[in-house]
């Protein structure tokens, strides 16, 4: 019997997927009708040929590793390490995916390597397995714990260590709610194939939730605290920041515009996020700047301050640069000694500039800089 068994598997497996779509067994108002109908379309479940799906029947570890793969699509997943169990080999119907569910740590060998192929998962698995792969920092274990104690009537049987993941699935919605049976557990039971449709039918929706909800934060503008930069021009998701903007960088090393030469490298940093009165991040204090001196200019009694005018680039992750400020050109922040000194300097003038490591200096752009304030992009 489990030949003729195994033999119906490897045809469902291999035949054509609309061969599966007209469950004999799953009239339109079964409980998991839907979740089992837009699975198979999706070729995520597998049926029998004699378009029977099995509701009632529970899960094998074999069959759970082929809808498993196919629910997180990982069909391509490419395998470096070689597997080998005392109990099925690559002739196995399953054996793609039941290495590549033990490459992912979804299903595991026995210590004496054997995977078990004909046995069955159980509730407490699935939902571990469930949980640890969603986002659930967010939902602290206090919230778990009651979440589970008020939905289901078998809490006492449930084991401490498994309440706080299991309070999860239900905060979440991933545990089928089955007519009869939604207010109880049963975390060591069996699951049926019917329920693993349903657990796979949520999972999927909680990762194509996560998938917008990710596509929404790289489409949309970064928001944080930093310096406010005022009279920025917002274009859809082009910011530009006018000529004479001021910004503050923090300098590595020593700049002395009375004998830094031309042509000469140095570091830097903005001194905190960029961003304009929206809270938009319009520069990032992340970026690694890398200045170059383009030309100083020596302070001249009663006449100027020393001044520098350099370009600054930043440094993109592949290790190249891209020029974000063109011409910048800043003045003396001066650390004056004593109020006589700071008299004296407004009176006399022509103090060279010394900037220290650390120190904060502060630009005024030469040209306009425009900037995609979505991807953080420098624009030219």
């Amino acid at each position: 019997m489990k030949k003729i068994f195994k033999a119906l598997l490897i045809l469902t497996f291999i035949s054509n997927s609309a061969f599966a779509l007209d469950y004999i067994d799953v009239p339109f108002d079964y409980w998991a009708y839907v979740p089992i109908d837009k699975l198979t379309k999706e070729d995520v479940l597998i049926g029998y040929p004699n378009h029977e799906y099995l509701p009632n029947q529970y899960v094998t570890r074999a069959e759970y590793a082929v809808m498993i793969i196919k629910a997180i699509e990982q069909q391509n997943l490419q395998i470096n390490t070689i597997y080998s169990f005392e109990d099925v080999n690559y002739n196995h119907w399953a054996w793609d995916y039941i290495v590549k569910s033990v490459d992912l740590d979804i299903l595991k060998p026995s210590e004496n390597n054997y995977f078990y192929p004909d046995d069955f998962v159980t509730r407490c698995e699935l939902i571990t397995f469930l949980v640890n792969i969603l986002k659930t920092e967010d939902i602290s274990k206090q919230e778990a714990v009651e979440a589970l104690n008020k939905a289901y009537k078998d809490f006492d049987d449930i084991p401490y260590w498994f309440r706080e993941t299991a309070g999860k699935a239900e905060i979440l919605n991933l545990i089928p709610k089955e007519p009869g049976k939604s207010d109880v557990l049963d975390y060591s039971g069996y699951v049926t194939r019917a329920q693993l449709a349903v657990f796979l039918a949520n999972l999927r929706r909680e990762i194509q939730s996560y998938k917008e909800e990710k596509i929404k934060e790289m489409t949309s503008p970064k928001i944080g605290t930093g310096i406010t930069i005022e009279n920025v021009l917002l274009d859809d998701d082009v910011a530009t920041l006018p000529v004479q903007t001021v910004l503050p960088i923090m300098v590595f090393g020593q700049i002395n515009s009375k004998n830094t030469n031309e042509g000469e490298m140095f570091n830097a940093k903005f001194a905190d996020n960029i961003i304009d009165d929206e809270h938009h991040i319009l520069l990032s204090k992340d970026i690694i700047l890398v200045g170059k001196i383009l030309d100083t200019t020596k302070a001249k009694v009663f006449i100027r301050n020393g001044e520098m005018i350099f370009e600054l680039s930043a440094a993109k992750k592949d290790g190249n640069f891209t020029k974000i400020l063109g011409v910048a050109e800043y003045q003396a922040i001066l650390d004056e000694a004593n109020k006589f000194s700071k008299a004296a300097r407004v009176v006399i003038k022509g103090k060279n500039f010394i900037a220290k490591d650390g120190q904060i200096l502060y630009i005024k752009l030469y040209k306009p800089l425009r900037v995609n304030i979505v991807t953080g992009e420098i624009l030219d």
